[in-house]
């Protein structure tokens, strides 16, 4: 039997956000997402599920912080117990989803009121140890490659291993590389502040440094 949780209604409005066209090439894409867990001089192990907070995006091809979208994840509860909360939040209205530190996309989103469907129905594993974000995060994306009406991609389900590696490997190498590190005037003036490391992950490449 599923199990029945509360969705939270953060900051997700009661409609569906229009981004999508009636071509394919400009259909919304599906990236993992990792953020950072403790604030950004915090990480642990980077091969640590720990290190990061993992989370779905539905958003644009354009890596701007300010594009439209949704953050698609669960959450604790409160932070002394292992309940989680599912939750659907806007991009950017939510503070918290500007803190993302890379995208990975993983497919093109072809109906995203099956995709919210079919997410809504994963089960959440309370009071269970071993179950986290990226726990979540790697069901959700076997789910919806499964499903041929939500996502179109090149991926298969039992692609996740790689896109796990590719997304450690490559928030990794930004990291190194002190993308997210802030100087003394509190900004990073290497990197564009405004927008967002993504990588193309079927393509195999970086579109946004």
């Amino acid at each position: 039997m599923r199990s029945t949780r509360p969705i939270s209604s953060t900051s997700r409005p009661q409609f569906i956000r229009t981004i999508s066209s009636s071509s394919t090439r400009d259909k919304p894409r599906l990236y993992i997402a990792l953020y950072p867990r403790g604030g950004l001089s915090f990480f642990r192990n980077s091969f640590n599920c720990d290190s990061y907070h993992w989370s779905l995006i539905v958003g644009p091809q354009t890596a701007f912080r300010t594009d439209p979208g949704t953050r698609y994840h669960i959450a604790h509860v409160d932070d002394d117990t292992n309940k989680y909360v599912y939750e659907e939040q806007d991009i950017p209205s939510n503070a918290g989803a500007q803190t993302v530190l890379i995208r990975i996309a993983v497919a093109k989103v072809t109906d995203e009121s099956r995709l919210e469907a079919l997410l809504r129905d994963i089960s959440l594993r309370q009071d269970d140890s071993a179950y986290t974000c990226h726990t979540w995060v790697r069901e959700a994306f076997i789910k919806l490659l499964d499903d041929s009406r939500s996502v179109k991609s090149y991926l298969k389900t039992d692609d996740w291993n790689a896109v796990e590696a590719c997304a450690r490997k490559y928030c990794k190498r930004k990291r190194d590389a002190g993308r997210f590190i802030e100087d003394a005037s509190g900004g990073n003036h290497q990197w564009n502040d405004q927008i967002i490391s993504t990588f193309n992950f079927w393509e195999n490449r970086e579109t946004t440094a």
